[in-house]
């Protein structure tokens, strides 16, 4: 059956990749959005609205549920599949498992619901991330040379579901513009709870990537397979270069999960971003990510190690700090661009540096342990950074005061004894918002504005938010740039 196609391998890898990311872009950047915002119901009795789960159960659902696929996937991919399965049939089982479980997950309304669904989403998914890469390794002649360009197809892949989800499901009446995404139009009442069929879409695009699986080149598993040696991994640590790196990625991996699960819900607070706009504002990051990855070999060459992590740290800390500034809106969207340096320069700068540092025997083992921290530990312990940070960047204010200053965003009305829902905030507060969005159809994230000015608020200050994470991020560069000394390269390291 694998042959039966008369597509070259090369053709049949990228599509490959472009499918693996295209699963994951389809509903990750935006679906923090649904989960925070409020359930509302139209006058229809439709459900128009969110889940309203706090930011602190959001992060734990993608913290943890990350943490548990980072922790899994090498355990599954190195010493369960690469042992047993061929990467064809194996990635076609994991692919069609996790398209049903990421529909289910769809109609989920709870936190245990989603914690769990999510767990077991992730198992499934994040193992064929390694599985992906070693089958297209395995059927290229000069991997060094061929396997980027076909890995960019990852990328394409991310933005082109970036961009026609919204297009298809979340606008209707459509037309050109001259400014990305080229193609827009009005926004559907119940954009926000149209967002959860991202992960509809997601199962679907999954299921079919999981038939395509079974046409790809055969790969047989490996007939040895390298065991996990965490002890000598850890013994690693004993260089300076890879321990200090080791400690920044902890606090660079928690905000950068920060800026995955908040970005949703901030954008659209911004004047002229709605929320049909977040995931092709969102795909800037993967358009400069092509670029930077691109000539991230070059830089390493040229710079050095500490220049590049110090330059990934920085990135980090200047979109943060745009991010905190909320005006104008073309910079925030500007500052998107800065993913490509973030990712390339500190991620997958950081990974190379692992490789380089360990030696062929452990390589894999480094490799993983290292995995855990960035992909598992930072991201697991996000939840209750998040937690934190709205909890210090939250006041009570008006919403005169929030329509005059950009960054304060209402959250909720001050009540006696609960969080009083903004639309019940006084007699009449819904069709004050309901009028504010008839008259101003493309700011329906921002419907609050519609609201008596003397209302009493309890309000999210996203500068404050933002600046804490460029402060971690500023912190953490300036401790790498001190304290980071290049360690001597492996007896095989390659270069």
């Amino acid at each position: 059956m694998n042959d039966s196609l008369t597509t070259t391998p090369k053709f049949r890898l990228s599509l490959m990749m472009f499918l693996q990311y295209a699963v994951w872009g389809a509903w990750i950047p935006v679906i923090s959005r649904y989960l925070n915002a409020a359930p509302a119901i139209d006058e229809a009795g439709r459900q128009i609205g969110g889940l309203g789960f706090s930011w602190v159960a959001i992060g734990t659902i993608l913290g943890i549920a990350g943490a548990v696929g980072a922790v899994a996937g090498p355990f599954v991919a190195g010493q369960v599949a690469d042992r047993w399965f061929s990467a064809e049939r194996f990635l076609c089982v994991m692919f069609i498992l996790g398209g049903i479980v990421k529909y289910i997950t769809a109609s989920a309304t709870t936190v245990d619901q989603w914690l769990w669904l999510s767990i077991l989403y992730s198992v499934l998914y994040m193992p064929t991330i390694a599985i992906s890469n070693s089958l297209a390794f395995a059927h290229l002649k000069d991997p060094d040379r061929q396997f980027p360009p076909i890995r960019v197809w990852g990328t394409i892949g991310w933005i082109v579901v970036s961009w026609v989800f919204p297009m298809v499901w979340l606008q209707t009446d459509l037309h050109l513009q001259s400014l990305p995404p080229f193609v827009v139009g009005r926004e559907y009442d119940d954009v926000v709870h149209r967002i959860a069929d991202s992960l509809r879409f997601a199962g679907i695009l999954s299921v079919a990537y999981g038939i395509f699986c079974l046409f790809l080149p055969h790969t047989p598993p490996k007939k040895t397979v390298e065991s996990i040696a965490i002890a000598d991994s850890i013994r690693l640590l004993k260089n300076r270069g890879l321990l200090v790196l080791t400690i920044v990625a902890l606090p660079i991996s928690i905000v950068y999960t920060v800026y995955i699960i908040q970005t949703a819900q901030f954008l659209p607070t911004l004047e002229g971003i709605r929320d049909s706009d977040i995931l092709p504002v969102m795909s800037i990051g993967q358009f400069s990510e092509i670029f930077v990855l691109g000539s991230l070999g070059l830089f390493l060459k040229r710079m050095g190690f500490r220049a590049v992590l110090t330059i990934g740290c920085l990135a980090f800390a200047l979109r943060f700090a745009v991010f905190g500034l909320g005006t104008p809106t073309w910079l925030v969207v500007a500052s998107q661009a800065l993913h490509g340096v973030c990712f390339a320069c500190f991620y997958a700068a950081a990974f190379i540096y692992v490789d380089r540092v360990a030696p062929a025997h452990v390589r894999h083992s480094a490799q993983t342990v290292f995995g855990v921290i960035l992909l598992g530990i930072g991201p697991a312990l996000a939840g209750q950074v998040i937690g934190w940070e709205t909890s210090y960047s939250t006041q009570e204010t008006t919403i005169a005061d929030c329509v005059l200053v950009t960054h304060m965003v209402p959250q909720h009305g001050v009540g006696d004894t609960a969080q009083v829902p903004l639309k019940a905030v006084y007699e009449g507060a819904k069709l004050d918002m309901d009028r504010y969005v008839a008259e101003h159809p493309t700011d329906m994230a921002r419907s609050w504005r519609g609201l008596a000015g003397d209302t009493a608020v309890t309000a999210l200050n996203y500068r404050r938010f933002w600046m804490i994470n460029a402060a971690i991020s500023l912190a953490s560069m300036l401790l790498l740039a001190i304290f980071f000394k290049l360690d001597p390269p492996s007896e095989d390291a390659a270069g």
